[in-house]
């Protein structure tokens, strides 16, 4: 059995896959395969992918599904995958070679652990973090932990609730037993969703510094456009209602909601932020019965409590932009080219 399933989402991303397979290749371990699972590309993908498979040294399969967004590509890489562990990878980032040794043995020492991670690192400014798992507050907000700090400040092992998708490993059983990535998000908190459930059922996840992982995030960052502040705001609230906690959601919910409210009201765009609350009202009894799976697993509530960020907000807000700069980065009101891709891809 392989060991160690290794699944990369991508869309339109040929001029990144190289860097991603290159960093695989240079891993201290050997004992694992790459799904790389495209997105409906339009670019060079497939060709590169045939390419690189007659002379990768691990298996390397090239699975073509219809646009669903990072969550349904990767219950599709999960579906087929073979490995005892599962590590998702985002086709922008670059592992460090010895990545993959460090996270399993850190799952070797710790074996009720369901997933472990390490510090995503900005490939263009490599002394700063762009993320060390994730926080999420009482009402469902999420961000990444640590982003935007120096590198120096990371020194020590840490729990999470959730830990982002850009380099994540995780325990095949446990990933397939909470159900995977919900399908109707597409894009946005299907992570800490994720994460969420997974934490909920077997106790909570842990990154550590010496795993280290390289995020290509590009010096420009663009607006979130319309179709990802839907995806964003129905999300999270999807998330908060099938994942809290009984006791926490009574007051939450209503918070949660009112927050979605007056979002809607006070920022552009807000005909997105409207949708979102519909398509909540609408699609309720489906996100209930994902509560009611979840609760026939859920057993470290308690576990998690000291877990969630104290704070309202992340320190610094994205401002409608599609993620928080780092001192390279320049922020722009123009549409990215990812920005493009992620609207025609829906």
């Amino acid at each position: 059995m392989i060991r160690v399933s290794i699944i990369i989402p991508t869309y339109n991303r040929a001029d990144e896959l190289p860097r991603v397979l290159d960093a695989l290749a240079l891993q201290t371990m050997s004992d694992f395969e790459v799904i790389v699972v495209d997105n409906g590309s339009t670019d060079d993908t497939a060709a590169l992918l045939a390419r690189r498979a007659q002379n990768a040294p691990f298996p390397l399969i090239h699975l073509r599904i219809q646009p669903s967004g990072p969550a349904g590509a990767r219950n599709a890489g999960m579906a087929i995958a073979r490995g005892a562990f599962l590590a998702f990878v985002d086709s922008d980032v670059a592992l460090a070679p010895d990545w993959l040794d460090l996270t399993l043995a850190e799952m070797s020492r710790m074996p009720g652990m369901p997933a472990v991670a390490g510090v995503v690192i900005y490939e263009n400014d490599r002394d700063w973090v762009n993320a060390y798992g994730g926080r999420i507050n009482r009402i469902g907000l999420a961000w990444d932990a640590f982003e935007g700090a120096p590198l120096a400040d990371i020194t020590a092992p840490e729990s999470r609730l959730w830990i982002n998708c850009s380099a994540l490993l995780v325990r095949a059983e446990a990933a397939r037993a909470v159900g995977g990535f919900c399908a109707e998000f597409f894009y946005g908190f299907e992570d800490s969703d994720f994460g969420w459930r997974l934490s909920a059922a077997f106790g909570p996840q842990r990154v550590i510094p010496e795993a280290r992982c390289y995020h290509n995030v590009g010096d420009t960052i663009g607006r979130a456009a319309g179709p990802l502040v839907f995806h964003g705001c129905k999300n999270r609230l999807a998330s908060l209602i099938a994942n809290a906690p009984a006791r926490q959601l009574l007051w939450a919910l209503p918070v949660a909601v009112a927050y979605g409210i007056v979002d809607a009201f006070l920022r552009a765009p807000r005909w997105p932020k409207w949708r979102a609350l519909g398509w909540n009202l609408a699609r309720l009894p489906a996100t209930l019965a994902r509560r009611r799976s979840l609760n026939a697993l859920r057993r470290h509530d308690d576990a998690l409590d000291g877990l969630f960020a104290d704070t309202w907000f992340p320190a610094v807000r994205l401002g409608g932009m599609r993620r928080r700069p780092n001192r390279r980065q320049n922020v722009s009101m123009a549409l990215t080219k990812d920005d493009r891709l992620t609207e025609g891809a829906q």
